[in-house]
């Protein structure tokens, strides 16, 4: 049996767009629309979940659009 090679992979480029950074860089007032409830339902959650775990003092809401959900920061 030829012997194992493990190679290293860049795991930015596996995943392109990270919501958790996205939520990380977001500042109060700043808000994301999105019209899939699923994509809406998983920003929730998150959102949640990085508060937390990561015990931040941060506050999301989450509105129904006409067309979507909006995310906003708002503490």
């Amino acid at each position: 049996m030829p012997p194992m090679i493990v190679e290293p992979i860049d795991l930015k480029r596996i995943k392109p767009h990270d919501n958790t950074s996205t939520l990380e860089s977001m500042d109060v007032g700043d808000s994301i629309f999105c019209d899939d409830a699923k994509k809406a339902q998983s920003l929730r959650v998150l959102s949640y979940y990085l508060v937390k775990s990561r015990n931040l003092s941060w506050k999301f809401v989450f509105r129904k659009m006409d067309s979507g959900w909006r995310v906003i920061r708002v503490q």
